[in-house]
């Protein structure tokens, strides 16, 4: 495929995301927040819409292209005084700027221009993350690059299989306690 043909491709991915993003009020961050708080039935149905087809696409990647497949890029690290910490910094910085990158780019796409300082804050919280927080994590904690698949010993698609099913009865009951 040429690259004009991927770009145009790409162009028209994010409008079109941009759109139902922007339609839908999507904001992860505020979203667990909501859920949390016990009024996010709507981000939470979202939400698992999001995964069996993230969950399912992320597994056919793999056989179109094994290069795009799934990749080894979780971490899994020990728990601690760090955790707790990034806990408290993620949460602070949520409330502080009212939500997630997603949140953000959707809110300046709805004309909040606020949230170009908060967009060009991220740019340096980045870079701190980058390199201060994650060299002192790397020492800190024996990291382990893995995906659920090799964790578990067992192939892909059973590993995607188990959780979109459960994922979709787990929805259905949600659906069907509500009626």
């Amino acid at each position: 495929m040429s690259f004009s043909t991927l770009a145009l491709i790409g162009v028209l991915f994010g409008i079109g995301f941009g759109f139902c993003v922007q339609r839908a009020g999507l904001c992860f961050a505020h979203g667990m927040g909501e859920i949390y708080l016990g009024r996010g039935r709507r981000i939470m149905r979202l939400f698992i819409v999001i995964f069996v087809i993230t969950s399912i696409g992320f597994l056919l990647s793999g056989y179109i292209s094994p290069n795009t497949g799934l990749k080894p890029i979780g971490q899994l690290r020990g728990y601690g005084f760090y955790n707790i910490l990034s806990g408290i910094l993620f949460g602070a910085g949520i409330a502080l700027t009212g939500g997630c990158v997603l949140g953000t780019l959707r809110q300046i796409g709805e004309g909040n221009m606020t949230f170009v300082i908060v967009l060009a804050a991220f740019i340096p919280g980045l870079a701190l993350v980058v390199f201060g927080l994650n060299p002192l994590l790397e020492q800190g904690y024996h990291v382990q690059k893995t995906t659920l698949p090799e964790l578990f010993g067992v192939a892909a698609p059973y590993v995607t299989a188990v959780l979109v099913a459960g994922t979709i009865l787990w929805f259905a009951a949600i659906r069907r306690r509500r009626s």
